[in-house]
């Protein structure tokens, strides 16, 4: 308590600066993702954070994973680090609440039990910018955006050709390359990378001694084609190729378990602007993720003989229609048609769990009106209806708004819908599947207030968000399959604050306070922290350098023991992890960088029986010409 305490007086530090001076209301960065068109942060109704190339570079972080971490209203959770399981629990939603997207497609896994997203092998290579919306979502992207959506978007080629390459070393032997090359020529754009990383890692099981290795090989790239003044012709693709050594749970060591991850992304896109008022945009996506598994017998466990494998692919085609008629209305029609497929196999001695290949369509058209009233109220609305193969029809709504005081450097918002997620291919032709499962559904709400100080200089916002969930497919212990038997309910508040004391400090912080019941049980959710606080403390010196401090306090959660028969709930402890990194341009061209991770060394564990590292430390330096 002494822990939390702490740290909320440390939340409100930038507070004390709030005065007299009346500001000039700051739009905020520009998002695509809130409403598929260019729209300032302002001028949305949805609760957004943006992360930029810049803000991944102060902290050093590998993965986007570990950036996530620090967002409002996001907690992640890991099965311990270097490939551990990595999952994103938005507002308290399930891991499968959440649409991830890189470049706009969705590389959710298909064949994932919940069809959620593995953040562990997303790495921070050839990243421009991430986005973040936190609410229902599903108006606009249909299925798994309940809780919110994540979009990760590449680097674009810009300017003269140049070429960088990088190198680093440090703690549990690890050691990562890149190479990329980014420019324009003429009306083609490109950015292309390459990246390897390898680490010798640790223990997965917390009371292990065996370390558990990790290999990571990434491939990204992103062209861009201007066919004519008015017309575009786009291609990204990212290829991710990982091998991950594994324990028996968390518990025991496993000198020769072993899991493979392979992901292949990739889309095609054509946008025009047929005249001043209509503009379209034409693509298909493609996401093809791949797992194995093999554990075989050894010197712990002389029996063990398992063997597995899933593949799922998801394949979209989506026409877009952006309609102006007037300069202060915009609206939006669209028409997608998606095909999931999947199968798997499991082995475990000679147990034998599998199912061929199973496929499944979905067509959705979806349409959203978006106004802006005297440059200060923006009201946003959309519905959306879902024809899938198995359950039928599906529709969705929702309807945001904000409103800009300028004078008063205030910002009012406001966020309601619904959303729903149909059953994943697992659940439904498992050998646990069922075919007659029909979708998650939700009702969500959101309002809150943003104020600024002094130009910007100061800034807080404060948000409220209730979430209700019904229907939810959850597993049935009494006839050993999946069922539409989940209720939940998460709400709670975000808060954060933003201080600018002198020109080269920044210091940003937030607090999230989450209360979230099973409606089944009248028990909290698993794995939700109560309250989770980040404080990042960012000197720019020298004109050269960049001193970045990130402080992570998790508060106490609810987890599960499965050491032994009948598992039991439990409560893991507080914790607070913090971070150092430092950068500095030695030249133009080289830049020299640096970072210690888990800094006071603490232990603690984010999943019952994982390990987390100790005190590490990395350093390299990048080069570009």
């Amino acid at each position: 308590m002494k822990k939390f305490i702490l740290s909320l007086a440390i939340f409100f530090i930038p507070l004390v600066a709030f005065a007299q001076e009346i500001p000039t209301y700051q739009l905020g960065k520009i998002v695509v993702t809130a409403t598929k068109t260019e729209q300032y942060q302002a001028e949305v109704g949805s609760s957004t954070t943006v992360i930029t190339t810049k803000d991944i570079e102060k902290t050093g972080k590998r993965t986007v994973g570990e950036i996530l971490q620090d967002v409002l209203g996001i907690s992640v959770v890991r099965n311990s680090a270097f490939g551990g399981l990595t999952s994103v629990y938005l507002r308290g939603s399930k891991p499968g609440h959440t649409l991830v997207l890189i470049d706009g497609v969705e590389v959710n896994d298909p064949m994932a039990t919940d069809r959620s997203f593995n953040f562990a092998h997303l790495t921070t290579d050839n990243i421009e910018r991430i986005e973040i919306v936190r609410g229902p979502q599903s108006t606009l992207y249909g299925s798994d955006a309940i809780g919110g959506v994540i979009n990760i978007i590449t680097k674009k080629g810009k300017g003269k050709p140049k070429f960088s390459i990088s190198s680093e070393a440090g703690s549990h032997k690890t050691f990562k390359e890149f190479i990329g090359l980014t420019g324009e020529a003429e009306n083609l754009s490109y950015s292309v990378s390459a990246s390897r990383l390898d680490s010798e890692g640790i223990s997965k099981a917390a009371d292990g001694s065996e370390k558990d290795g990790y290999e990571n090989a990434t491939l990204s790239s992103k062209i861009d084609w201007k066919i004519f003044d008015n017309s575009q012709l786009s291609f990204v693709a990212r290829f991710t190729d990982s091998q991950t050594d594994l324990d028996d749970g968390g518990y025991e060591d496993d000198p020769n378990y072993t899991a493979w991850w392979r992901n292949f992304v990739s889309k095609v896109s054509f946008n025009q602007a047929i005249n001043p008022w209509w503009g379209h945009n034409l693509s298909f996506s493609y996401n093809d993720v791949r797992r194995k598994y093999r554990d075989e017998k050894d010197s712990v466990d002389t029996t063990e003989d398992r063997w597995s494998w899933y593949k799922g692919n998801d394949k979209k085609f989506e026409w877009q229609n952006n309609f102006y008629p007037v300069g202060w209305d915009t609206f939006t029609l669209g028409f997608e048609y998606e095909e999931e497929r999947g199968s798997s196999y499991y082995r475990s001695g000679s147990y034998i769990s599998k199912f061929d290949r199973k496929t499944v369509d979905n067509k959705s058209y979806y349409f959203q009106n978006q106004l802006n009233l005297w440059e200060n109220l923006f009201i946003t609305g959309g519905s959306r209806i879902d024809d899938h193969e198995l359950f039928g029809t599906e529709t969705t709504y929702k309807v945001s708004t904000a409103y800009i005081i300028s004078q008063t450097g205030t910002r009012l918002k406001a966020n309601w819908g619904t959303g729903f997620k149909a059953p994943s291919l697992y659940q439904l032709y498992s050998s646990y599947g069922n075919p007659n499962l029909n979708p998650d559904e939700s009702k969500s709400y959101d309002f809150g207030f943003e104020q600024n100080f002094f130009d910007g200089k100061v800034s807080f916002d404060l948000a409220y968000f209730h979430n209700d969930f019904k229907n939810m497919v959850d597993w049935d212990s009494a006839t050993w399959k999946y069922k539409n038997i989940g209720r939940a309910e998460t709400k709670g508040f975000e808060a954060g604050a933003k201080f600018l004391p002198v020109q080269d400090i920044t210091i940003q912080t937030n607090f999230t306070y989450m209360d979230t019941k099973d409606k089944e049980t009248g028990l909290e959710l698993l794995r939700r922290p109560k309250r989770q606080v980040n404080l990042s403390i960012n000197w720019r010196f020298l004109e050269k350098g960049n001193l970045n401090l990130g402080i992570t306090y998790v508060g106490s959660r609810k987890d599960m023991d499965y050491t032994s028969y009948p598992y039991k709930r439990i409560t893991k402890k507080d914790y607070t992890d913090v971070d150092l990194s430092c950068l500095y341009n030695l030249t133009e061209n080289l830049q020299i960088f640096g970072r210690i991770e888990n800094l006071f060394d603490k232990k603690y564990q984010e999943v019952h029986g994982y390990a987390t590292p100790g005190r590490s430390f990395y350093g390299g330096a990048k080069a570009t010409f």
